[in-house]
């Protein structure tokens, strides 16, 4: 492994760590720090970016060209609809149904990039990968346990 293939796991920790922190704030409804999420995320463009040139550079697997270019097209919606434009995609199913396509075509490409560079560091992404998933569920849990109330 080289000091790009380094960049895309830490990138990955960075990604799900920051994610579960925003699930698990959003379910406590403490809104305004979730927003410190957004620009960890569009700063997360910098080292992804560096790390497509690299692997197109350098003749990487296209899979991996195909990984990082899904993480970059999710990390630039969530950066221009959150922040640039202030748009509410998530209100709307038409909107939010391709905008949760694109963040787990992100996650996956994370875990499945981080499993094939290097297989201790991919099983530890699969467990933020997993912890990701119950912090969703429980999102989900508490919004509907606050509608009912």
């Amino acid at each position: 492994m080289d000091l790009f293939d380094w960049m895309f796991i830490v990138s990955g920790f960075i990604f799900f760590v920051s994610m579960i922190s925003a699930i698990l704030l959003m379910a406590r409804n403490k809104m305004k720090t979730v927003k410190i999420f957004g620009p960890i995320l569009a700063v997360l463009m910098l080292p992804i970016i560096v790390v497509l040139i690299n692997y197109i550079v350098f003749n990487k697997d296209l899979r991996f060209v195909i990984f990082t270019v899904l993480i970059l097209i999710y990390l630039l919606a969530e950066s221009l609809l959150d922040m640039v434009f202030k748009y509410d995609f998530r209100s709307k199913p038409s909107t939010h149904v391709p905008y949760i396509i694109v963040e787990w075509a992100a996650a996956f490409s994370f875990l499945f990039g981080t499993i094939r560079l290097d297989t201790t560091m991919g099983w530890i992404i699969a467990i933020f990968f997993w912890t990701f998933i119950v912090a969703l569920v429980y999102y989900i849990i508490k919004r509907r346990k606050n509608k009912e109330t």
